[in-house]
């Protein structure tokens, strides 16, 4: 009891500090939401501000004061506390909503406010901030950020509340317009002439009259072996561009780039605020931005470049490839570059552990259990126990994170499986690629195509500048991953099936409950009226040790099998109805009824006949007959008429036929059975020698006589027995699962049938022991009990008081089934889930590259 009482203990402890470590980030959590909120209120108060909000302004943000999807996962705010802008300051941290983790659903803070960027002015963030806000009274709005407004975006049409748009925050992917004519003759140049590109491959016209923008750091990438006089190809994020009239000049750490496409890089029509007529008319002039350190002279360190590509997840990582380093590819195609992949692109593989040991760990806490359920071995609940910790640690613990390595290559496209959603580019390289993107891939490419692939997988991550795995999860969010979720469901479920089964919950409910009350009862029953009089209610154990029991005889004649018995010891009322006559039961089933015997008297007539010397006989004998002597011919008679009094005529005609035939006296006239009988009484122990071959005849019809006298007395007695044991002071005892019950009698006692039935009546009848759980009880209207229904399984037989503990195999089995039940349903409807969502976000990406692919 003591190593119980402990793990109790340790238990309830283990319980008490998960709970207040979860209780505690919620705290920390709510706090700091409202920290958040009396920072805001203090600064609405005491804020300086430094002017009010343009009209242009004001029409932008408009959007975000009415619409709560643009807002999510910011709670709506419809109205501005005031139109006066004023000035934040500080380091801009992104919190989720929900865990450390990286979520979908997260907010921005800055100087301990909570800020609001329309149109993914985030984009901007550098270690230091400043941030022209308004304020509403749950948070602020962005206005300006670094210096970049809403007017840097002013000729493009703001798509952001698109349906593909899911929570309209990614505006520049939104954002497109048409080029101009003044525009395109400034590039004309560019795009007739080769010599104009440099080392760019020369891209002869535009993909489409679209512009577009891309945010990023920008990449010179030195194409020349000469130091003296290098050659720099660019990039920004993860696109080739090319800066016309020397734009270069007018880069800074991050960029907002207009551009337009050709099928080899990007044309740079409008770089931060300088467009291609100012590029141009400062073409031969020195740089407008002194302070601008061309990429290949910066000496930053890489910890510095990544925090200038700020917190976007924006696709600006790309690695310079060292021309020194010879590369051996494995690949039958050109490789131009090669690098680690993006967060983005590592976001198309779950960063959560399959589940698998969390299964496995569950299902070894079942079959614990199991093992337990059948032996109450008291060191199996702490195995149970560790499984199930280690199901908890196995499930909460995250997947290492690991990085692969991407290869930008060139090649051509030389044959596209849309069953497999294989290509096959280059010489001999295959490559796998989203079912979605079937309609938007060509079969087959006369030109070289730049693509991103995984290099140990062989995935296809980038196509041209159309299809991109990166843009995909910027704009749609990560897809949805469900083999964790499965192989839990459906383990989950199989032993929550397997645990209510063998536990069977409805019964053992209240046991399970027997912890934390005390509605539960054992009782010890030893005599007949405690059992009818005690307030046994469903869920209690019972221990029954009585005298007096008597099987179902509705439902059985012969009491050979009880289904159900009944406890009554009183006599009946009825008991006499039920008696028999003990001689004439003697008499008929008893060896002397019919008795013969071959003695000198039989001999002699033999011989007799034989000599034909005897003619009184002739009459009645055959010469050569075999003869026997019947005795106490008297007695058969008498017994054969009392036997018949009881029965109906026609079940007697036949013996006594047969009687009249063979036994009357010799010479006689009796020929009727009442002078029969008359003359038996007169002659008591008389004898006759009769035909031995008569008894054949005879016999039979003495054993139909004795079966139909025994139905009668049994016919009667089970009459009574069925009114006696309906009386109101029988108890009805039944079996769980239709089982029997048996009834046991005193070894020295041999009695019959009918005596059995006679007994019972007399509140005699023999003994009965039943322990288990009471599943099933009625009552009379007085609130005795009218009969149980009880489970007499092993486990409710013995070890009763352990039951009735944490440690009780029911209590530990309700428990798992519990939690493997929650774990189905959790699993089940996250499923679903996950499976809608992934349909609805293929659908948005579809039809979002059916609206930009010509």
């Amino acid at each position: 009891m003591d190593t119980i009482f402990t793990l109790k203990i340790i238990l309830l402890l283990i319980m008490l500090f998960i709970t207040l470590i979860g209780f505690a980030k919620w705290c920390d959590f709510k706090s700091e939401r409202r920290q958040n909120r009396r920072n805001l209120e203090e600064r609405i108060n005491n804020c300086k501000t430094i002017r009010r909000l343009t009209s242009e302004e004001l029409e932008l943000i408009t959007p975000y004061l009415t619409d709560k999807k643009l807002v999510k996962p910011y709670k709506l705010q419809s109205s501005l506390v005031n139109s006066e802008v004023s000035i934040i300051e500080g380091a801009c941290v992104r919190h989720s909503f929900y865990t450390d983790s990286k979520e979908t659903e997260f907010y921005y803070k800055i100087d301990g406010i909570e800020v609001l960027f329309p149109y993914n002015l985030q984009l901007f963030a550098l270690d230091y901030n400043i941030v022209e806000v308004v304020f509403t009274s749950r948070y602020a709005i962005a206005v300006s950020f670094n210096g970049y407004g809403f007017d840097t975006l002013a000729d493009f049409s703001d798509n952001s509340n698109d349906e593909n748009n899911k929570y309209g925050l990614s505006f520049f992917s939104n954002l497109s317009r048409t080029i101009k004519e003044e525009e395109y003759q400034l590039l004309e140049p560019y795009l007739n002439d080769p010599s104009m590109v440099g080392p760019y491959e020369h891209g002869p016209s535009l993909v489409s009259p679209t512009v577009s923008v891309i945010v990023g750091s920008c990449i010179a990438i030195n194409q020349s072996n000469k130091r003296n006089d290098p050659i720099y190809t660019y990039r920004i994020g993860d696109t080739v561009v090319f800066f016309p009239y020397d734009m270069e000049q007018y880069v800074e750490d991050i960029n907002i780039v207009q551009v337009v496409f050709t099928e080899r890089y990007a044309l740079v029509v409008k770089l931060n605020q300088y467009d291609l007529k100012t590029a141009q008319q400062n073409q031969k002039q020195p740089n407008k931005k002194p302070h601008f350190v061309k990429p290949w002279e910066s000496k930053k360190t890489q910890a510095e470049l990544e925090i200038e590509q700020n917190l976007t997840d924006a696709n600006d990582s790309i690695i310079k490839i060292d021309k020194n380093i010879e590369l051996k590819s494995k690949f039958s195609c050109e490789i131009v570059e090669q690098r680690e992949e993006t967060p983005l692109e590592s976001a198309i593989r779950s960063k959560k552990n399959t589940g698998i040991f969390a299964a496995v760990f569950l299902v070894v806490a079942a079959m614990l259990f199991v093992k337990y359920w059948h032996s109450f071995d008291r060191f199996l609940p702490v195995l149970i126990m560790l499984s199930l910790s280690a199901t908890v640690f196995f499930y909460l613990r995250k997947a290492e994170s690991y990085t692969l390595d991407v290869n930008r290559i060139k090649a051509k496209i030389r044959h596209k499986d849309d069953i497999k959603n294989q290509m096959v580019v280059g010489d001999n390289l295959t490559l796998k690629y989203p079912a979605y993107w079937i309609p938007f891939l060509p079969d087959k490419t006369n030109e070289n195509i730049d693509m991103d692939i995984v290099a140990n997988s062989k995935k296809l991550l980038r196509y041209g500048n159309s299809l991109s795995i990166s843009r995909e999860i910027e704009e749609f969010g990560p897809p949805k991953f469900i083999m964790r979720n499965l192989i839990l469901f459906v383990t989950a479920l199989i032993l929550s099936i397997s645990i209510f089964k063998l536990v069977n919950i409805s019964d053992n409910l209240p046991l399970a409950s027997y912890p934390f009350n005390d509605h539960v009862s054992i009782w010890n029953i030893k005599d007949a009226k405690s059992l009818k009089n005690s307030p046994i209610k469903k869920g209690d154990l019972v221990n029954i040790k009585l005298n007096g029991a008597s099987c179902n005889a509705q439902s059985n004649i012969y009491l050979e099998h009880c289904d159900k018995v009944f406890i009554n010891e009183q006599t009946a009322n009825n008991a006499e109805d039920a008696s028999f006559e003990n001689d004439l039961l003697n008499a008929f089933f008893g060896n002397n009824l019919i008795k013969t015997v071959r003695d000198n008297d039989v001999t002699e007539l033999e011989n007799q006949l034989n000599n034909r010397k005897n003619t009184d006989y002739n009459a009645d004998y055959q010469s050569g007959v075999i003869l026997t002597k019947l005795l106490h011919i008297d007695r058969l008679i008498l017994t054969i008429d009392e036997s018949c009094q009881l029965l109906e005529e026609d079940k007697c005609r036949r013996a006594k036929q047969i009687l009249i035939q063979t036994i009357k006296p010799t010479a006689s006239t009796l020929d009727q059975w009442p002078q029969l009988v008359e003359y038996s009484k007169q002659h008591p122990n008389y004898e006759k020698i009769i035909v031995a071959g008569m008894l054949e005849h005879l016999e039979p019809q003495i054993n139909n006589l004795k079966r139909s006298v025994l139905s009668y007395y049994l016919e009667k007695a089970n009459t009574a027995l069925t009114d006696y044991q309906q009386s109101a002071q029988s108890v009805g005892l039944a079996l769980a699962n239709t089982q029997e019950i048996k009834i046991s009698y005193p070894d020295d006692e041999d009695i019959s049938l009918t005596e059995t039935y006679y007994n019972a009546l007399l509140g005699k009848g023999g003994k009965v022991k039943v322990s288990g759980l009471v599943t099933g009880v009625n009552y009379q209207s007085d609130n005795t009990i009218l009969d149980l229904t009880i489970n007499n399984d092993f486990l409710y037989r013995f070890h009763q008081e352990q039951l009735l503990s944490f440690t009780s195999p029911i209590f530990i089995g309700i428990s798992i089934f519990i939690i493997t039940a929650l774990i189905a349903l959790f699993h089940g409807i996250t499923i679903c889930y996950k499976l809608i969502a992934n349909r609805q976000r293929k659908n948005k990406i579809i039809k979002s590259y059916e609206n930009k692919i010509i």
